[in-house]
C-alpha cells in the first residue's frame, strides 16, 4: 500500500499536474477575493494547461543534460509520458485559445491589442525563464544572478492576481481599487518567494555550480534559514494583515485563514528538511500553496455574505 501510494505521488509530482493544481488554487483564491464574473473561469483551466506545458518542457529538455536526481532519473525514464503530456497540454490551450478566441482577443468589434501583446510577451518571458532563447544570451533567465528568485516570484503572481483581471475585464475593473490588486500581489509574491528560498537551499549546490547567485548560496543554508524564518514570517504576516484590512475581511476565520500559513512558512524554515525523494519535497513545501488558497476560498465561502 505505501509503495502504491509513493509512486501515486512521484506521479503527480514528476507529471508536473501538482504544480499545476497549485496554480490552479492560487488562480481560484483570486477569482473569489476579488469576485471576478463566472463568466470568466475558464482562465483556470488555461493557466493550469498552461503551467502543465511549461513545466513538462523545462524537464523534458533537463532530461538531456548531463544534471542527475531522483526528479530526473524518473523523466528520463518516462520520456514517452512528458511528451504526451506536452502534446495533451498544448493541445487544450489551443482549444481553449479558439473557444474563448472573441473574449480574449476582441472588445467590441475592436481587436485588443493588450491582450495580444501579453499572449505574445507573458509565453516568451515564461520559457526565457527556463530557456536560452533572448538573442544575443546563452543562459536562460533563471541563471542571471540574483533574477532566479525574483522572476519566479513575479511570474507565478502575476499570472494568478493580475493576468486574469487585465485579460478579462478589457480595462474596467469595475469596484477593483488599484489598492487591492497591488496588496494581493504582494501578498502572493512574498509567499512564493518565501517558498522559492527553500528550492534555492536545496538547489544551492547546482546553483553554486552554475554560478547563480541565491541567497542560499551566498549566505549558505545555515545562516539562510536562521535569518530567513523570522523575515519571511514577519513579512508575510504583515502583507496578510494588510490584505484583510484592504478587502475588509473582519471576520475571525479570515485572520485564521491568512495568518496560519504565515506559521507554517516560519515552521518550514525551522524544521526544513532538504533530504529524501524529491517528490515528498515539492509536496511537503509547494503544497504550502494549495492550503493557503484552500483556507481562505473555505472561508471566503462560508462567512461571505
Amino acid at each position: 500500500m505505501e509503495r502504491t501510494v509513493n509512486k501515486g505521488i512521484a506521479f503527480l509530482v514528476y507529471t508536473n499536474i501538482f504544480i499545476a493544481a497549485c496554480a490552479f488554487a492560487l488562480t481560484a483564491e483570486t477569482f473569489l477575493l476579488l469576485k471576478l464574473p463566472a463568466s470568466a473561469n475558464w482562465y483556470l483551466p488555461l493557466l493550469f494547461c498552461c503551467t502543465l506545458f511549461v513545466y513538462n518542457l523545462h524537464y523534458y529538455v533537463k532530461t538531456g543534460t548531463k544534471k542527475t536526481g531522483s526528479r530526473l532519473a524518473w523523466c528520463r525514464s518516462h520520456k514517452g509520458l512528458l511528451l504526451s503530456l506536452l502534446w495533451m497540454s498544448g493541445l487544450l490551450i489551443a482549444g481553449i485559445v479558439v473557444t474563448h478566441f472573441m473574449e480574449l482577443f476582441f472588445t467590441g468589434d475592436s481587436l485588443n491589442y493588450g491582450n495580444i501583446s501579453l499572449f505574445i510577451f507573458v509565453p516568451f518571458a515564461v520559457l526565457a525563464y527556463s530557456h536560452s532563447i533572448i538573442p544575443g544570451s546563452k543562459k536562460a533567465l533563471r541563471q542571471q544572478g540574483w533574477l532566479k528568485m525574483i522572476l519566479l516570484s513575479a511570474a507565478w503572481s502575476f499570472t494568478t492576481t493580475l493576468l486574469p483581471v487585465i485579460m478579462l475585464m478589457h480595462g474596467s475593473t469595475g469596484s477593483l481599487s488599484a489598492a487591492k490588486l497591488a496588496v494581493l500581489f504582494l501578498h502572493r509574491f512574498l509567499f512564493i518567494a518565501a517558498l522559492s528560498v527553500l528550492f534555492n537551499i536545496k538547489d544551492q549546490e547546482e546553483d553554486k555550480a552554475d554560478g547563480v547567485k541565491t541567497i542560499a548560496v551566498l549566505l549558505g543554508p545555515a545562516k539562510t534559514l536562521r535569518y530567513g524564518q523570522w523575515f519571511v514570517f514577519l513579512t508575510n504576516l504583515a502583507a496578510s494583515l494588510l490584505v484583510l484590512y484592504v478587502f475588509g475581511l473582519h471576520h475571525p476565520a479570515f485572520y485564521a485563514a491568512v495568518i496560519l500559513p504565515c506559521g507554517l512558512l516560519f515552521l518550514s524554515y525551522h524544521r526544513f528538511r532538504p533530504a529524501g525523494e524529491e517528490a515528498f519535497f515539492v509536496v511537503r513545501y509547494d503544497g504550502l500553496m494549495i492550503i493557503k488558497a484552500l483556507l481562505l476560498i473555505f472561508a471566503l465561502l462560508s462567512f461571505t455574505v
